[in-house]
């Protein structure tokens, strides 16, 4: 079974990543984790969060277990440049680009993926109902506040109506 995460748009050269995964390629996941945990590079960090997410949606969407995991691929490509200068004398500039990258890390698993379990999966469907039950009172309860408001608008409607037949009855009497 293979499992994938990805970072894009990381804010770290694809060099100084790609040094990190070279360190760590053809090892299995506990041991690459471990490494990269002691590793003094800033690039060792984005990387193991990177793992992690890995190791996690293995976890979750697989059932698999850390132990059975090893690394098939570690992918670092280049992100957009963000482009900003360095004044210098005589009103020149120096163009500066801070590089991104975008990090890939694909696992292969030795064990067959494990179904999730029913029962779980029957808890999610219950809150999902409750969910829905919930959003249709609250929904029911917007109702009953529309129709609230629209009946004071009508109360104040009225008062108005009067001062307008007021200003008509004054008219026709000549009274300002």
């Amino acid at each position: 079974m293979i499992i994938k995460a990805e970072q894009t748009y990381s804010r770290e050269t694809p060099i100084r990543l790609r040094l990190v995964a070279a360190a760590i390629k053809h090892m299995k996941v506990p041991a690459a984790m471990d490494q990269l945990r002691f590793m003094r590079k800033k690039a060792a960090e984005t990387m193991l969060k990177v793992f992690k997410q890995a190791v996690a949606n293995a976890k979750h969407n697989a059932n698999i277990s850390i132990e059975s995991l090893t690394i098939k691929e570690i992918i670092v490509g280049e992100g957009p440049h963000y482009k900003r200068i360095q004044p210098v004398s005589r009103g020149r500039a120096h163009a500066i680009l801070k590089r991104t990258s975008h990090v890939r890390v694909v696992l292969e698993s030795t064990e067959i993926a494990k179904p999730v379990k029913a029962e779980k999966a029957q808890a999610v469907k219950l809150e999902d109902e409750t969910k829905t039950d919930i959003k249709t009172e609250s929904k029911k309860e917007e109702k009953k506040a529309v129709k609230l408001p629209s009946a004071q608008t009508a109360n104040i409607k009225a008062p108005k109506m009067r001062q307008q037949q007021r200003l008509v009855t004054t008219r026709k009497t000549g009274e300002k």
